[in-house]
């Protein structure tokens, strides 16, 4: 195990696909930051107050992107040329090359949060005095920005390692992550419709607000409670939630990312017993 792990690692360092995308996240999260430095400076000299932190983390759905072509690239290339008979070839049990599989992923994924927290926190020194987040909840959203990245790169290592082809492997892991991120944005949409509409109609007096009426887009009774299940639950929900600043049950968020990570590695694992290797 330990072996098969550096092997991975050493193949991580010098992966060109990985630096790019991590150096990415480092410049786009810098950018950001700097861009919200100067909004928040330009607003409060109009006598409004912004919040940093909003441009912080309207960047964690930035994670998933990087993650997904990252493991979809590297892991689909251990199935070119026999690379992954060998390995089996030489004594090493299938659950041990999907563990050190999974462990790198997850030390890329931990990579590109790190370079997240890197660009975007040295900027944001920048402008510390509109940071109004607390730091114990800045802690906890950060925490769950990491658990949720590593929920879905276990979800993608399944995907990276089940897939014979590299191309298909990164092809299926974007589209999986986009897919998901539109569910989750729709839901979340949903949610937040109003149960009713007042529109603004035009009278002799002017514009005048109308009678309340029902909203047919709200969702409520059992289905609400399943959406908002599904939106907690969902890496790519919380992430959502995250870059709003709407996660309001972090600690429920942070055991449903566990909780996601370990069946996604059971269930992959499982899979990987049972698939046929050419």
């Amino acid at each position: 195990m330990n072996e098969l792990m550096r092997a991975n690692l050493f193949r991580l360092k010098r992966d060109k696909v990985f630096l790019i995308c991590w150096i990415a996240m480092v410049v786009l999260s810098a950018a950001a930051l700097m861009n919200g430095v100067r909004q928040c400076r330009v607003m409060g000299a109009e006598g409004y107050q912004m919040e940093l932190a909003g441009h912080f983390f309207r960047l964690v759905p930035a994670l998933p992107v990087c993650i997904a072509v990252f493991t979809g690239l590297f892991l689909g290339t251990d199935h070119r040329e026999g690379a992954l008979r060998n390995r089996f070839v030489v004594g090493h049990s299938r659950g041990r090359v999907y563990l050190a599989a999974l462990g790198c992923a997850m030390a890329g994924t931990l990579a590109f949060v790190g370079a997240w927290l890197a660009g975007g926190g040295a900027a944001a020194l920048l402008g510390r005095e509109y940071w109004h987040m607390e730091a114990g909840q800045t802690a906890l959203f950060v925490l769950l920005a990491l658990a949720s990245t590593l929920a879905l790169s276990s979800v993608l290592t399944a995907v990276g390692v089940l897939t014979e082809k590299k191309s298909t492997a990164a092809v299926a892991s974007i589209l999986l992550t986009l897919g998901l991120f539109l569910l989750s944005t729709w839901i979340y949409s949903r949610l937040q419709e109003p149960e009713m509409d007042t529109g603004l109609i035009i009278t002799a007096a002017g514009m005048e607000w109308g009678e309340p009426t029902p909203n047919p887009r709200y969702v409520g009774g059992v289905l609400r409670q399943v959406f908002e299940a599904l939106l907690n639950m969902l890496p790519t929900g919380q992430m959502v939630l995250l870059s709003d600043l709407a996660a309001a049950h972090p600690v429920w968020n942070l055991l449903s990312s566990a909780a996601v990570t370990v069946a996604a590695s059971l269930v992959g694992m499982a899979l990987f017993q049972k698939k046929d290797l050419k």
